[in-house]
């Protein structure tokens, strides 16, 4: 049996260095680039540059320059639970800081398309590694949205048509990857060592669609109208490890992450030339009710002659595949709200807010999913200068956003006595700071 716990610890030990609940991603909680972030992310109808592969794809044609940027984000979180039981042993998860690069480029196609057709791509890369997914325990207290949604590698694409001066129709898509393969391990039990070892990991790329209408229905005013399909990764590893028909160890891993809802936004921007002020609203209705249940199902299943023998043969097997937790969340309203004056010719100040209503119910039940409501504040500054790259003027801009989002105090009274996690009380805080800089040309 020795050898038998040896196997055992191997196969977890493959589970545990595979990419390991994360939901939504850092576009939709906190925004794309400073100059987003800093609006409130009121972009439906206000966004320029690549941030439209994002905010709405047919806002690609809203410029007719080219442009690169690249982004910095950093991510300070400053939330509690506080735990009506002291000595539970289920231990609370809070979320972690994050800091991740976004790339992005833009570019009007030219020739018989010019100032026709545009096209963008958008890259985040998240500062720590490409991917991580935690597996937690439903019970253990953890803020559903901000506990690893910014490990998540974004990849977004996208194409824009000018149909007429004043319609504009976009199409692109979010791209993920599906994490499956299998590990096989043959051992020989006399001899402590793996015969065979067999490994085989696959990423099978999965795309989710957004689309956007830009509508300019009259000078220095846009209405956007946008849609972004549910994404998801699945994750499933089956592991094997076995000495022929005498004993072999089962261990089947699976799990739903990285889930992001369907989401409908409207919104309308009007920009002024005296004083040069542009503001914007923004709605998003997100469809929460469709949330999976993101927790791990894992098995083990122990067989063989050698066991049998002992008689017991199913009496090592392990499994958490019930039925699906239902999370119960519901469908959600975000209302935003942007403006950017340019003081200068090289100074712009911005300002937006907007609240989010939690999709969560009060975690009163089997489950420890928490949110708040979020009220968040956001300012931010952009700075013009002169490219040195070119002998024609070309316009380098720095942009700067801090924002700050308000978890007010949510308390959940668990009905069960003998509840393993107690009543719960939660909150606090989240500051966000972006720099953004891009070279339009």
């Amino acid at each position: 049996m020795r050898r038998l716990g040896r196997a055992a610890l191997a196969a977890l030990l493959v589970v545990a260095v595979a990419p390991t609940p994360a939901r939504a991603s850092t576009y939709d909680i906190f925004g794309l680039s400073a100059r987003d972030v800093a609006m409130g992310n009121a972009m439906t109808a206000a966004a320029t540059g690549y941030a439209a592969v994002y905010y709405n794809p047919a806002a690609l044609t809203a410029t007719s320059q080219q442009q690169i940027g690249l982004g910095l984000t950093l991510t300070l979180p400053e939330v509690y639970v506080d735990r009506g039981s002291a000595d539970s042993d289920r231990p609370t998860v809070l979320p972690p800081s994050h800091f991740g690069l976004a790339l992005g480029w833009m570019k009007p196609v030219p020739g018989v398309f010019a100032g026709k057709l545009a096209l963008g791509v958008g890259l985040y890369l998240p500062g720590d590694r490409l991917v991580r997914v935690q597996g937690v325990d439903p019970q253990r207290p953890q803020f559903y949205l901000y506990q690893n949604l910014q490990d998540k590698l974004l990849i977004h694409a996208a194409a824009a048509v000018e149909v007429t001066e004043w319609l504009s129709i976009g199409a692109g898509v979010e791209i993920l990857a599906d994490l499956g393969g299998s590990v096989a391990l043959d051992m020989n039990i006399l001899s402590g060592e793996f015969e065979q070892r067999n490994l085989s990991v696959t990423l099978d790329p999965t795309a989710a669609p957004i689309a956007g209408i830009h509508i300019r229905p009259a000078e220095g005013v846009a209405i956007g109208l946008s849609y972004r399909g549910e994404s998801a990764l699945s994750f499933h590893l089956p592991i094997r490890v076995s000495d022929g028909e005498a004993l072999s160890l089962a261990v089947d891993v699976e799990q739903t992450v990285l889930w992001t809802p369907h989401q409908l936004s409207l919104g309308a921007s009007w920009t002024l030339t005296d004083p040069a002020l542009t503001l914007a609203l923004d709605a998003t209705l997100a469809f929460w009710s469709g949330a999976p249940d993101p927790s791990p199902r894992l098995s083990v299943d122990v067989e063989g002659y050698l066991l049998e023998a002992f008689g017991l043969a199913g009496a090592l097997d392990l499994s958490t595949h019930t039925a699906p937790i239902a999370v119960g969340f519901t469908d959600t309203v975000t209302a935003r709200v942007g403006a950017e004056w340019q003081a200068t010719p090289w100074l712009t100040l911005r300002g937006g807010y907007f609240y989010r209503p939690t999709p969560a119910p009060r975690q009163t039940g089997v489950t420890a999913y928490l949110d708040n409501d979020a009220h968040v504040l956001s300012l931010g500054a952009g700075f013009d200068f002169l490219s040195p790259l070119k002998e024609a003027p070309t316009a380098v801009r720095l942009d700067l956003a801090a924002q700050l989002t308000l978890l007010p105090r949510r308390t959940a009274l668990r009905a069960d006595a003998k509840d393993p996690v107690g009543d719960l009380s939660h909150g606090g805080h989240l500051w966000t700071f972006v720099m953004s800089l891009s070279h339009a040309y």
